[in-house]
């Protein structure tokens, strides 16, 4: 295998200039992983407050008078809203399995959800799919419209409960649930909303502790109770979710972005000095002495983030096209 080999004065002014990048593109990472991280909790904490009525979405102040809820993981809620278990508020649905040993039943139209198609809040499709025949020679059924449907056995329930809507009709796997709420009593994107800002809580309250497989239990989930606010509240408290929670997401899909920007500039700055494409050497030469920095590795996948400065500029306010190219 034939490859370029520089001198070695010059070998020595591409590591120290790779080097010196390195280091700022990982702090730069690094940056707005922390800024991610820091979005994400503030989202969280912002969906806990509306759910549980520590604030008034329709005012922006707390409620004028709470009540003690009776639930240790929610506290004080309004006076006026109700607190019932989850069961007399909505019904629920399994999922199965059709047999894999007639490949004719993955051969229709009909979404099958299974907990890898849990990555978005709604579901408009899924990887897998079936067809009637599947449905009457299994335990799986078509789910309508407008339910929640909730991963109930999986690893990821260590640490979060997928939740989502589905916007058409599917059918599920046996390691996902859904819940159809009555009408007059709750909406199903307060109910996602509910969960999404509770998670930790209801891991907690819906899971076996010392179960050395993470699942919902469903004695556990059905008889949680939950609060009901007045549906116009429920309707006020998902429409200042959607708009709040829309910023935050287009920010921390903004910084994610960046950092996938930023890898793939990482590789393409190493290839084009390794291979002679820049000449680094009187760039290297003027770079400044620093001491080594603490290793930390980079956490995958990407769950925290932070922020570059904006046009290029790192934290330090380094140009970094500028500085591959010697300006």
């Amino acid at each position: 295998m034939l490859f370029p080999v520089p001198p070695l004065p010059e070998q020595t002014a591409i590591v120290r200039f790779l080097d010196y990048m390195e280091r700022r593109i990982r702090r730069s990472i690094r940056a707005k992983q922390k800024l991610i991280k820091l979005l994400e909790e503030y989202r969280q904490a912002l969906i806990h407050q509306a759910v549980t009525g520590k604030i008034d979405v329709r005012t922006g102040q707390p409620y004028p008078s709470y009540k003690d809820s009776g639930v240790p993981w929610l506290g004080k809620v309004p006076e006026h809203w109700e607190v019932r278990k989850l069961k007399y508020a909505a019904t629920f649905l399994g999922g199965g399995t059709p047999s894999k040993a007639n490949p004719s039943f993955w051969e229709g139209y009909i979404p099958w959800v299974s907990p890898k198609d849990m990555k978005t809040t709604v579901i408009i499709d899924a990887e897998d799919h079936i067809n009637d025949e599947a449905i009457a020679a299994s335990a799986t059924s078509i789910v309508g419209p407008g339910a929640v449907l909730l991963v109930v056995r999986s690893g990821i329930l260590r640490r979060s409960i997928p939740v989502a809507i589905n916007l058409v009709p599917v059918a599920l796997n046996q390691d996902m649930k859904a819940l159809r709420p009555r009408g007059a009593l709750l909406m199903s994107s307060y109910l996602r909303a509910l969960i999404q800002g509770n998670q930790a809580r209801l891991i907690d309250e819906w899971t076996k502790q010392g179960a050395t497989v993470e699942s919902i239990e469903h004695q556990y989930l059905a008889n949680s109770y939950i609060p009901l606010p007045p549906l116009p509240e429920q309707t006020a408290i998902v429409e200042y979710l959607d708009t709040k929670t829309a910023k935050l997401d287009a920010a921390i899909a903004a910084a994610r972005r960046e950092i996938e920007l930023l890898r793939e500039y990482r590789e393409r700055l190493i290839a084009d000095v390794v291979t002679g494409k820049v000449d680094v050497r009187e760039v290297a030469a003027q770079l400044p002495e620093e001491p080594p920095e603490e290793e930390a590795t980079e956490p995958e996948p990407m769950d925290e983030a932070a922020a570059l400065a904006e046009d290029g500029e790192d934290e330090e306010g380094l140009d970094l096209d500028a500085v591959a190219v010697g300006a």
